[in-house]
């Protein structure tokens, strides 16, 4: 194993990367390299970045969007008939499995290496074993800079050499007081003797408390997850080097910070540094900012091994799928492009939705003005009046809106806002937005002349988040079956996995802004959740569902809407929750606390639980990790599903729920 800083030299180790991705392509004419990308916002963005330098750079690649650990392991065990392949690049996955024995277990070829650029922390420490050769993992998190920081990662080895250390010293110590009693004599050589063994004990109570102290160290760099530098940010770094800087890629790291954000995963200081410091800083002293990374083509979206036509990059457009190809962009429309990095609204989708929806949406302002009440809708009524806001302007699209109030509508929030318990600070974020130019006229009714990062990210969300039709827990009856009239589980598994692929792929064009139509799909679907967050929130905060145990608050939702099938909507409505009814509530009396959405899934007869910790400052830990992980010890007879990249989702069979949640609650 190799762990590569990427914090050093401006990320020079993945240049390196770069290069051995590039050399293993020499001499061959077919795919050397697999993208396993997660199927999340930055796996989206990062396989952005990571695509286009690398067709640049002439290497064959084939793109694979994974759900969880199982999906990479099925990929692993396909390179033993692809020998091809050379390389296995993870993107935002990959380093809580241990690569080097899934390899070992699959029959991978010797010369086949895994690079992992995973956002997710902790590691396996087994993947940082000096034992896994045929894996790099590069790590870009400024907190582990402080060695002595709560949670800094043990060396994956000491434990090891430790153990082969107390066994040398441990045969030298007999040795030493065997020789000894043979050649002394009378009372000094008893008394000598009995030095020795005194000594000999004193070692090896040092030894296993120091082993105990490496135990604890272990078992709290486990204690928590969090999520470091976005892998899109990362990878932004190798391509600012490997070729001129570019704003579309630049715009995709940008995106995938503000998503993790939003999220929940990383608080608002360490967002506004790593805005600051990785993206807005770069922009401001580069001088040769290109305006578009003039992407491949096409990317390949389906399995590689669903057939040799569809899992290459390829200059051939018969052999790309039709959903795959691109339009054409007029030079025009993309030259005018370019990026603005300022305070913009926390209002989602406000130019491209209703202003006044938007705030019914957006957990600050519905917090903060407890639109929930009956008071708190007066209130907005008369902010608006006071604003200089009349009722045709903040009931219409943005684009409809009086040009005076669009050029003015900042410093109406910022100077009224105070007076009815708004802060400034809250309702603002320094944000990238892109100016899509001529793009917008295509459909101007949603205002795509422009888009913020963030709104970017929430149409991101909606897009992945979708759940077919099919697999609608109202159409039970509906699904497929096995003889006997049992659900065929693997076929509701394929449909799910294949319509996760399809989403990533949608997203992956959508997320430069070229596409108009992809845009005001987005832009819907993400109307749409956010909606279905609201609703749910307000009947969970209307009927009194809301729990609280010794460590955090929770609910049980048992009949969902449909889209709530998917984890990434579920991650929304807990921090949605979080923010409304704790922290942004005026006056909140509870203590913020972490919050466990559980929802029900009628489909795979499931629960779904995913947890959301509040940003405390700069420290944004999660430990529903490893409260998880001791039930599933407490407990080995539970049916569960636990390959979630992210750590703070779990999904537990229904008939195991009630031992789980026992077991959960006696833990916490």
């Amino acid at each position: 194993m190799v762990v590569r800083n990427v914090r050093e030299d401006e990320g020079r180790a993945l240049l390196e990367m770069l290069d051995a991705l590039r050399l293993g392509s020499m001499g061959s004419n077919a795919i050397t390299v697999r993208i396993l990308a997660a199927n999340d916002h930055d796996g989206v963005c990062s396989t952005q970045i990571l695509v286009s330098v690398l067709h640049k750079k002439g290497v064959k690649y084939t793109v694979v969007p994974v759900s969880g650990n199982t999906e990479i392991i099925e990929q692993l065990q396909q390179l033993e008939e692809e020998t091809e392949v050379r390389s296995v690049v993870l993107l935002n996955c990959g380093a809580s499995l241990d690569l080097q024995q899934q390899m070992e277990e699959s029959a991978a070829p010797a010369n086949v290496k895994c690079y992992v650029i995973d956002a997710h922390r902790p590691f396996l420490l087994a993947n940082m074993s000096k034992r896994s050769d045929r894996v790099v993992v590069y790590d870009d998190d400024p907190r582990l800079e402080d060695p002595t920081a709560p949670g800094a990662r043990p060396p994956a080895d000491d434990e090891d050499e430790d153990e082969a250390l107390s066994d040398d010293e441990g045969a030298g110590a007999e040795d030493g007081e065997a020789h000894v009693w043979e050649g002394e004599a009378g009372a000094a050589g008893a008394a000598a003797v009995v030095d020795r063994i005194a000594r000999k004990r004193h070692r090896q109570e040092d030894r296993i408390e120091k082993q105990k102290r490496k135990r604890q160290r272990i078992n709290d760099y486990y204690l928590s997850s969090y999520c470091a530098m976005p892998a899109a940010v990362s990878l932004f770094k190798m391509a600012r080097q490997a070729a001129p800087a570019s704003q579309d890629l630049l715009w995709a790291a940008a995106v995938s910070l503000v998503g993790y954000h939003e999220l929940g995963h990383i608080g608002k200081l360490e967002y506004d540094r790593l805005a600051w410091e990785e993206l807005k800083e770069p922009l401001d002293r580069t001088d040769d900012f290109t305006l578009s990374s003039a992407p491949p083509s096409s990317v390949p979206s389906t399995d590689p091994g669903t057939g040799p036509s569809q899992g290459m990059a390829s200059d051939d457009e018969s052999t790309i799928p039709t959903a795959r190809r691109r339009l054409p962009r007029s030079s025009a429309a993309l030259g005018k492009q370019k990026l603005k990095f300022e305070a913009e609204f926390r209002l989602m989708l406000y130019k491209h939705w209703t202003l006044e929806e938007s705030m019914l949406h957006s957990s600050y302002f519905y917090g903060a003005l407890e639109l929930h009440r009956d008071k708190g809708i007066r209130s907005l009524k008369n902010f608006f009046a006071t604003a200089g806001i009349s009722p045709s302007a903040y009931k219409q699209l943005y684009s409809g809106m009086p040009m005076p109030i669009r050029k003015t509508i900042q410093k109406k929030f910022s100077e009224h806002g105070k007076a009815y318990g708004l802060s400034k600070e809250k309702m603002f974020l320094q944000q990238f937005v892109r100016d899509l130019g001529p793009l917008g006229d295509a459909k101007q009714a949603l205002w795509l002349q422009e888009i913020s990062s963030s709104d970017a990210a929430h149409i991101l969300f909606g897009v992945l988040g979708t759940v077919p039709a099919s697999l609608s827990g109202t159409r039970v009856d509906l699904l497929p079956q096995v003889e006997g009239g049992r659900r065929d589980t693997a076929a509701i598994n394929e449909i799910e996995r294949e319509a996760m692929k399809e989403n990533f792929w949608r997203a992956f064009d959508t997320i430069l802004c070229k596409d108009p139509t992809a845009l005001e799909t987005g832009i819907k679907e993400a109307v749409e959740v956010a909606k279905a967050v609201q609703s749910l929130g307000r009947f969970i905060k209307d009927t009194k569902a809301m729990n609280k145990s010794s460590r955090f608050f929770w609910c049980k939702v048992e009949q969902p809407p449909h889209m709530f099938r998917h984890h990434l909507s579920v991650r929304r409505l807990a921090v949605w929750l979080l923010h409304v009814l704790f922290i942004d509530r005026p006056k909140s009396e509870e203590k913020e606390r972490p919050m466990m959405v559980i929802v029900r899934d009628a489909v795979r007869e499931t629960y779904l639980c995913v947890g959301a910790t509040p940003n405390k400052m700069s420290d944004d830990r999660d430990e529903f990790g490893h409260l998880f992980r001791s039930v599933l010890r407490a407990d080995r007879t539970l049916k569960y599903r636990y390959d979630f990249f992210d750590k703070s989702c779990i999904e537990i069979a229904c008939d195991d729920f009630d031992r789980f949640w026992e077991i959960l609650t006696d833990t916490a």
